[in-house]
């Protein structure tokens, strides 16, 4: 039978209890801090994940909010540019129709200036066919005899000149210089009595005596022209004839 030494035992527990004291002192406690340091940590990453958690959830519902919103402003711009694309789609198909309808004006008016033109430019060749057969006409018809009597009627249309042309008449005589002679053409040769009777009808008119200068111009078909200074007295076919083309192309 074992017997009991308490030496022994008291010993032991003396290492036992040592061994508790170093084991609490060195590896317990520190275990217990580390683990309620461990526990700190893990409590306060659990709070930030429930802080993150709520951010997040108040970012969603802002993040929901403000698409909602902008969804709305979408559909506001979108209704508002569909107005206004319809109101420019309707003012430029207005301003369509007028512009077509200034173009249609428009070539309405050049349409109807051609035309007239066109009719213009008819009646100024139909008016010079007209003139050419004329001249042709008369000169197969002109000579002498005819610009002998167109000479009388010169001489008597002189013989009753209006005031204003007499004073016009007077004023050009007046500015020739003293060795300036006065032309007078005529389409077909004069004779002297009709040369003498001209210058003398011509001086009396123009209230001096003037020196004269006789030519012969064919072109006048028949009849004569008076040139003295700046003023032209005439009385032949061509002169009347253009006069004639002149208001038909004026009109």
């Amino acid at each position: 039978m074992m017997q009991l030494d308490w030496t022994t035992f008291i010993l032991e527990i003396l290492n036992f209890l040592v061994l508790v004291w170093i084991l609490q002192r060195f590896l317990y406690r520190p275990v217990l801090a580390l683990l309620d340091a461990r526990q700190q940590r893990i409590n306060q990453q659990t709070e930030r994940a429930a802080q993150l958690h709520a951010e997040a959830e108040a970012l969603q519902s802002q993040y929901q909010a403000r698409l909602a919103d902008w969804q709305q402003q979408q559909d506001a711009a979108r209704r508002a540019l569909e107005e206004e694309l319809a109101q420019l789609r309707s003012s430029e198909l207005d301003a369509l129709r007028k512009t077509l309808a200034d173009e249609e004006a428009k070539f309405r008016v050049r349409n109807q200036a051609a035309t007239a033109t066109r009719e213009a430019a008819l009646i100024r060749e139909a008016a010079a066919k007209a003139y050419a057969q004329t001249a042709a006409m008369l000169q197969r018809m002109a000579g002498p005899d005819l610009t002998g009597r167109i000479v009388e009627i010169f001489l008597e249309d002189l013989r009753q000149l209006p005031e204003t042309e007499l004073a016009a008449l007077h004023k050009a005589a007046a500015a020739l210089i003293q060795a300036s002679a006065v032309t007078i053409a005529s389409a077909h040769p004069l004779t002297d009595a009709e040369q003498g009777r001209l210058g003398q009808a011509l001086s009396a008119a123009a209230g001096r005596e003037l020196a004269f200068n006789f030519s012969i111009d064919p072109a006048l078909i028949a009849g004569v022209r008076a040139v003295v200074g700046e003023c032209q007295l005439h009385a032949n076919l061509a002169d009347e004839l253009a006069f004639f083309r002149r208001q038909t192309n004026h009109d």
